[in-house]
């Protein structure tokens, strides 16, 4: 009991930063020196924790450390220089955030859960932090807005690729993969079943956006069959291009779920003419219509233009891109194509 009143505690000093707080923080950040090789490091502060919690939203932690460390992305190299840390510290922050390193402190696992479960507490702390730094003239070449949110209202959703989730959170957690991490980290840290369920959630949802923002990247923000490129509101999260599995999330098994080769970008009018089987791909990466869609071309007047003079006869992909498996568009053709 001790341990956890400890760590409600603790965890205020994180909830409730002050300006004059955030200011001691960032201001000590300043007076650093880079550590000389053999001298231990600075204990993270709050505000380099909380910075590094949004970064969840940009990176797969799990992607990079040790020898792959210099190709993580620029915010990770930039964060460093500003911290006076080596990059891999960072990435070793995140990881015991979300509870992926079992002997960690339980605070930070404890911050991670009650931040996923309380987004908008989240977005209040960051942008408190960004007021500040530049304040104190800590500009965007320092410090970056790298959730670019400072100063604009807050997004409803702000994590790619949820439409393909159980909207239940309860059916969610029912996956085998969660059912056992949820057993890991209640053993580890001992959170209490809302927070453990919730770290767990946010684990798995941070996994489907990260695949679809893999997707986007790989199909180059663009519509596979029409070329439909929101390229200047994809930042401002328009949803006017989706991310989705060619073989279906919920039945795919874990390596599938993570498989670039099985995702495919698209404007939600071919999205999901795509997912309810009116248009297929065949292994030559020409595009398929079904004949109920072909007929309502011939006879709906407002449909040509959308399936017939706008859809590409193959694939819209950057020459760089990895091309969709084709064992994911047979199934697809089999089993949820309407002429399958």
């Amino acid at each position: 009991m001790q341990q956890k009143d400890t760590g409600k505690k603790d965890l205020q000093t994180y909830l409730n930063l002050s300006e004059q707080t955030i200011r001691q923080n960032l201001l000590a950040i300043l007076a650093r020196s880079f550590p000389q090789p053999g001298q231990r490091q600075e204990p993270f502060n709050p505000v380099e924790i909380l910075l590094c919690y949004g970064l969840f939203e940009q990176i797969n932690p799990h992607r990079y450390g040790g020898g792959n460390i210099g190709q993580a992305p620029e915010i990770i190299q930039t964060l460093a220089e500003f911290f006076r840390r080596p990059p891999g510290s960072i990435t070793s922050k995140m990881l015991n955030l979300d509870g992926s390193r079992p002997h960690g402190s339980r605070l930070e696992p404890l911050l991670y859960a009650t931040l996923a479960d309380q987004p908008g507490l989240y977005a209040s702390l960051y942008r408190k932090i960004l007021q500040v730094a530049r304040d104190i003239s800590i500009g965007e070449e320092t410090l970056p807005d790298f959730l670019h949110t400072f100063g604009k209202a807050p997004e409803a959703e702000a994590l790619l690729g949820q439409y393909e989730l159980p909207a239940s959170s309860h059916q969610l957690l029912q996956e085998a993969r969660a059912q056992m991490e949820l057993e890991r980290v209640d053993q580890a840290f001992q959170l209490g079943d809302r927070l453990t369920e919730k770290l767990v959630e946010q684990k798995v949802r941070l996994v489907q956006h990260y695949f679809t923002s893999d997707v986007l990247q790989n199909c180059g923000y663009t519509c596979v069959f029409c070329g439909f490129a929101p390229h200047a509101l994809l930042q401002n999260g328009s949803g006017l291009l989706r991310a989705s599995h060619i073989k279906p999330w919920a039945i795919s098994n874990e390596q599938e779920r993570v498989d670039l080769r099985n995702g495919l970008a698209a404007c939600p009018m071919h999205d999901a003419a795509f997912d309810r089987g009116y248009l297929a791909v065949g292994n030559a990466y020409n595009i398929l219509r079904a004949s109920i869609l072909q007929e309502s071309i011939e006879q709906d007047q407002g449909v040509r233009p959308y399936f017939d003079d706008l859809l590409s006869p193959a694939l819209i992909l950057p020459e760089s891109a990895k091309q969709p498996a084709i064992h994911y568009l047979e199934y697809h053709r089999r089993s949820i194509f309407r002429d399958g």
